[in-house]
Parts: structure tokens; sequence; C-alpha cells
């Protein structure tokens, strides 16, 4: 007689295959929205202050900025009122949005009875947006090259020359004249300009765009300072006469002129 078998169901086995009750999903579901829930506020504040960040960061690169353009007004033409002229009073980021404000502010230093004219400008850039609780400031000090001092360069060596300067030109075809000043320094102890030398002047060709004018023969050593000038094709194009820092010339020279400033 052939065995039979018995299938052996062990109790419990169908509880262990059943899925999820709905009482079960609802209790998980519930739980699970209160912690989301309770994480809510906890991302704003996250995403509040990245974008809060990502402001200040644009904000104090745009002061920065400002203050870099600042430098090639040239000093006695640096004013708030040029400033803001010159480099507008609104910047409106790629990503749009509300427009940042810019306010300057030029402050001589002090002057003598002896030195009549300050030695030194402070240049302050504030930037502020509408809806933030902050204002970025940034500052520098412009030196007024007519009272630099030699001591800064006398350990720096250098010879009398001469020397050769050459200018290079972002835009060659926008600057309609270029031209060195040669300022001639007496031997006080805070020298000051005796004379001047205004060394002919150079016209960019206009191809290629990049081009450069170079002179030759420049007296070097600190008793001279020079400044660059370069005055546009048009006034409409980018502003008044662009300068250079004024420098002494200690070895052949090279400066660059940005001639669209705020632009590409």
């Amino acid at each position: 007689m052939r065995g039979s078998v018995i299938a052996t169901v062990r109790p419990g086995a169908r509880r262990e295959q059943r899925g999820f009750s709905l009482v079960e999903l609802l209790v998980t579901v519930t739980l699970a929205g209160i912690i989301f829930v309770a994480m809510v506020p906890m991302f704003v504040s996250v995403l509040k202050k990245t974008s809060t960040n990502e402001r200040r960061v644009i904000a104090t690169n745009l002061g920065q900025a400002r203050l870099e353009d600042a430098r090639m007004l040239g000093y006695a033409n640096l004013t708030a009122a040029n400033m803001t002229t010159n480099f507008g009073a609104t910047f409106v980021a790629a990503h749009g949005g509300a427009p940042y404000n810019i306010t300057y502010s030029v402050a001589p230093g002090p002057t003598t009875s002896a030195s009549p004219t300050p030695a030194y400008k402070t240049v302050t850039v504030s930037v502020a947006r509408a809806g933030d609780s902050f204002t970025t400031t940034v500052s520098t000090v412009v030196q007024n090259p007519a009272v630099l001092s030699t001591a800064i360069y006398s350990s720096m060596g250098g010879g009398s020359g001469p020397y050769s300067l050459t200018a290079a030109f972002k835009n060659s075809a926008e600057c309609k004249k270029a031209w060195v000043v040669q300022y001639l320094l007496n031997s006080s102890p805070t020298p000051v300009p005796t004379a001047t030398v205004t060394w002919a002047s150079k016209t960019p060709a206009a191809s290629p765009t990049n081009s450069t004018v170079q002179w030759t023969g420049l007296p070097g050593g600190t008793g001279s300072l020079y400044i660059v000038y370069c005055t546009p094709q048009s006034p409409s194009s980018w502003g008044s006469t662009l300068q250079t820092p004024s420098f002494h010339l200690l070895s052949n020279g090279w400066v660059k002129f940005d001639t669209n400033p705020n632009g590409s």
C-alpha cells in the first residue's frame, strides 16, 4: 500500500503573509505627516539663510567692483556725484528680483595750512536691497598722487632710465587719443610737483581692437610721477577722460585701460 502525504499547516502562517491593514497604513501616514510638518520650518530657515548669504555676496562683490571703478575717475574727479553719474545708483542681478540700491560717499582727508590739498580721500560704497534688513558697506582710501612720498618707493630700486611705457586698450576703437604727463617732484620730505612735462599723444589703432601704444625715452626714478590719460571718441560712449593711478617708472612699464568698465 502506498504511503500518504499529510500536509502540515503551521498556526499563524496565513497571518504572516497578509499585508498592512488600513489602520496601520493610516498610523504610518499620520506619523510621517507629523514629522514632515515639524521639519518644514527647518527647511524654510535653511532656504532663507542660503538666499540671504547669496545676496550678501552679490552686494559685497558689487561694492568692491565700484571701488575699483572709482580709481579710474582720477583723484580730482573722485566725488560722490561723479561716481553716481558714471557707475549708476542701481543694479539688477542676472536672475532678476528687486534691484540693489547703491550710494556713494567720498570724504577728503584733513588739511593744514602747509598742505591745503587733502593727502587722501576715503571712498565708501553702500549697497542695500528692498526687503533686506542689512546694508553692505565697503570702503577704501585713495591717495592724492600730488603728495605721495618717495619714501614708499625708496627700497624698490630702479635707475634713472630712460624707459619705455606701453599702454594697452581693451577696446582701442573707443579711445580717441592717449598721452602721458610727467610730474617732476621736489626733494622736500613730502615731495610735491614743481613742473609737468606732457609727452606726445598717441592714437590707438582701430584694428586690432586690443591694440597698444608706446612711449620711449621716459626718465625713471622716484623724482617723477607719471599718469596716462585717455579721451573717448565721443563723451557718450563711456563718460569723461580716464586716467591711471600715478606711478613711478622704475623699469620698462605697462598699463592697461578698460574703456568700458561697466560692460563686457
